[in-house]
């Protein structure tokens, strides 16, 4: 997905569009890692506006995981980390020793008999496993 597809959608729910709102969504998109933190996210953009803060970048990340831009992970004891939306819903396999993530091609509630939540209705769910990589398992 381009940056004006997200611009978009920062324009649709009638928020401003401002040269900081563009420039965390250009880290995201520029990014080679797909899971960013906000003092990563920070890290980066303080090269172009040095004076933004921390609690700024913050700010913003919640705005646009709140129209739903990005989506907010917690992989456990790590800090929170953010991912642009740009693939939809989606799981993830997670490294305990070096924090790598993988995601996972398909979503584990659809195996769920939906009988056993027949008065239950969805409105949001995350689905992470823990364990070794290849890497930290040899």
């Amino acid at each position: 997905m381009q940056e004006a597809y997200f611009i978009d959608q920062l324009q649709a729910k009638g928020l401003k569009v401002t040269p900081q709102r563009q420039e965390i969504l250009r880290v995201f998109l520029e990014s080679k890692k797909s899971h960013l933190s906000a003092e990563d996210i920070h890290t980066k953009i303080i090269q172009k506006f040095p004076s933004m803060s921390l609690d700024t970048v913050y700010r913003n990340l919640s705005v646009m995981r709140e129209i739903g831009i990005l989506t907010e992970l917690n992989f456990g004891d790590r800090k929170n980390l953010f991912e642009i939306n740009t693939s939809g819903h989606h799981h993830h396999l997670i490294c305990i020793k070096c924090g790598c993530s993988q995601e996972i091609d398909f979503c584990p509630l659809d195996f769920l008999d939906q009988r056993q939540i027949k008065n239950f209705k969805v409105q949001k769910h995350s689905f992470e496993i823990f364990g070794l990589c290849n890497n930290c398992h040899e």
